[in-house]
């Protein structure tokens, strides 16, 4: 019986993070399965198990796979992930997915972020929309060759506004969930050598807009300093909130391999990982998701918190990040100016 329940509330945690903004579980259940709500509350309790209709009904309308929940074995994860097929290469639809991802993280009870982070802070990035333009840009250019970017170079131009909020409603959704994260010496340094590689491979139309997104990450690093400042996050540009939207950064001296999230919520927790350039590969699997906490917590104990103290340890980690990025951008005005 109590793995039957186990795989019930796995079940529900999967539909639950593919709900929209207001949907309740509850309703859904009584809507899918043409239960009455007293039923649905049974079934949530794990009083009543799924019947293999309802199973059957669930996973048909969520896309989820049984095997995905029946047979747990350590040693052995299956992940989901969206095929390259099935996702639109465009910035718009790159930015309703993540921010739709939010909804759904934000939609759950007690919710809370744990990250790794190899390069560059993908949600952080928001507070500087150009730079977010450009790494998606590059992604589909460079990496992906998309057919639509070939022949392009990267150029100035103006966000549509509907994309703009679209970007600005995700990083609102990121603020105010809590999150720990780690950083390591490569913090921001990626995106500054494909800067580097755009400039000096001549994929700018204009040479000089390199100097732009360099004072765009400059801009940033100096508002993740500010937001580690006071431990809170917030938009760049506004104040910095008295309570909530709990900031925890570290500086970890080694390499992080990887770009790694942990989501716990009251009743379920699930892991993300970078995979394949834009996309993430997805893991409920108890055994795998527990592994990744105790990871991660380890990362946490062997690296230095640097927000709301350790004023000294801050100032040497984004000092390092600054004088790498000036570097550079000084060497591109002499080569504009030659």
């Amino acid at each position: 019986m109590e793995v039957e329940k186990d795989i019930q509330q796995r079940i529900f945690n999967s539909v639950k993070l593919q709900l929209k903004e207001g949907e309740k579980l509850s309703t859904i259940l009584q809507d899918t399965l043409h239960v009455s709500q007293d039923a649905a509350y049974r079934r949530l309790r794990g009083e009543v198990p799924l019947t293999i209709y309802e199973t059957k009904t669930l996973c048909e309308k969520y896309s989820l796979s049984f095997d995905d929940y029946g047979d747990l074995a350590k040693g052995r994860v299956q992940f989901t992930y969206n095929p390259l097929d099935k996702i639109e290469m465009n910035f718009e639809a790159y930015l309703t997915g993540l921010r739709d991802g939010l909804v759904a993280f934000k939609g759950l009870k007690d919710v809370q972020m744990v990250m790794s982070v190899n390069d560059t802070p993908i949600f952080q990035l928001f507070n500087l929309p150009h730079l977010t333009r450009f790494k998606f840009f590059f992604w589909a250019k460079t990496y992906l060759k998309i057919p639509a970017y070939v022949d392009e170079k990267f150029k100035r131009e103006k966000i549509d506004k509907r994309v703009l909020s679209i970007g600005i409603e995700a990083h609102n959704i990121y603020n105010s969930i809590p999150t720990h994260e780690i950083y390591s010496p490569e913090t921001l340094r990626g995106t500054l050598r494909q800067i580097q590689y755009y400039f000096e491979a001549h994929l700018f139309e204009d040479p000089s807009y390199a100097l732009e997104l360099l004072d765009n990450l400059l801009d940033l690093l100096e508002h993740m300093k500010a937001q580690a400042d006071v431990g809170r996050k917030f938009a760049r540009g506004n104040e910095a909130p008295t309570a909530g939207n709990e900031f925890h950064m570290y500086s970890n001296d080694t390499y992080i391999s990887d770009n790694t999230y942990l989501i716990k919520w009251d009743g379920g927790s699930a892991v993300y990982f970078s995979h394949n350039i834009m996309n993430y590969l997805t893991s409920m699997d108890p055994f795998y998701v527990a592994e990744s906490d105790v990871i991660l917590q380890e990362l946490i104990n062997n690296s230095s918190l640097i927000s709301n103290a350790n004023a000294k340890e801050r100032n040497r980690f984004f000092g390092n990040i600054e004088r790498t990025i000036l570097n550079f951008r000084r060497k591109v005005e002499a080569e504009l100016d030659f």
